[in-house]
């Protein structure tokens, strides 16, 4: 997290000068520098947050029609327990002002996209011989987006803060 008295800093893919992105835009952040485009971190972090959002609704009502077709089993509490994990995800990712610097997130990002290729994909391939082509589809799409995503975070992270001046504190 960011201290209340620090600003956000980033470093232009192109240049490599530090500056502070505008934080409100939904484009990309433009260099005062260079004039570059560098990816908005924060709306791609929220974006894949949005998926986990899309994710927790799919999750309920699994979990609802499962209960009601089979009450309480395995893959029930199992579908709960990871729709409480997205719940958690969205939250840290939402709450974070620079996600791409929270270690939390990013680790609860991959915790959740990796159980879900595992359980929708991998389970039941190896167990039942079955391909759940839809979750090999978004797998597909979404773990490259998760890699380009970390990468443009690892390029354009500062290693250091910007200190705000007195009266910007306030």
């Amino acid at each position: 997290m960011v201290a209340d008295n620090t600003t956000v800093a980033i470093k232009c893919k192109k240049c490599r000068n530090l500056f502070q992105p505008d934080m409100k835009t939904k484009g990309p952040w433009r260099c005062p520098s260079c004039e570059a485009k560098n990816p908005n971190l924060k709306r791609h972090y929220r974006s894949v947050a949005d998926l986990c959002i899309l994710g927790l609704i799919v999750t309920v009502v699994f979990v609802v029609v499962g209960f009601r077709e089979s009450g309480l089993t395995l893959g029930a509490v199992l579908s709960a327990a990871h729709g409480v994990l997205l719940l958690v995800t969205i939250v840290f990712v939402y709450k974070s002002k620079t996600p791409w610097t929270d270690t939390g997130a990013k680790t609860l990002i991959w915790i959740v996209f990796s159980l879900v290729f595992a359980f929708n994909v991998l389970l039941p391939l190896v167990v039942a011989g079955m391909l759940n082509l839809p979750a090999m589809i978004v797998s597909a799409v979404v773990f490259p987006y998760l890699l380009w995503l970390n990468s443009q975070a690892n390029k354009c992270t500062a290693s250091e803060r910007l200190a705000m001046p007195e009266e910007e504190q306030a």
